[in-house]
């Protein structure tokens, strides 16, 4: 967590983090895999979509396992307390 702590306090270093996002993106364009393993590897930057893609699906889906696994209806403790 000490590094948690420094970055929201440091802008310089959340500047830095981005800048360094940005320069691996801007390569993942201008650098093509020589012998590509899948047809989608000939995309530029489609593991960074498709990593971002992924990320925001599992989120979903875990947001929505918890409301149906965990929710509960408003007045379930008041039924119950009988």
């Amino acid at each position: 967590m000490f590094f948690l702590k420094h970055f929201t306090e440091a802008p310089f270093l959340k500047k830095a983090m981005y800048a360094v996002l940005a320069v691996m993106v801007i390569l993942n364009f201008l650098i093509l895999p020589h012998h590509p393993h899948f047809g989608a590897e000939r995309i530029p930057g489609f593991w960074a979509l498709f990593g971002l893609g992924v990320a925001v699906a599992l989120s979903r889906l875990a947001k929505g396992a918890a409301h149906t696994f965990l929710g509960k209806e408003t007045d379930f403790y008041e039924k119950h307390e009988k």
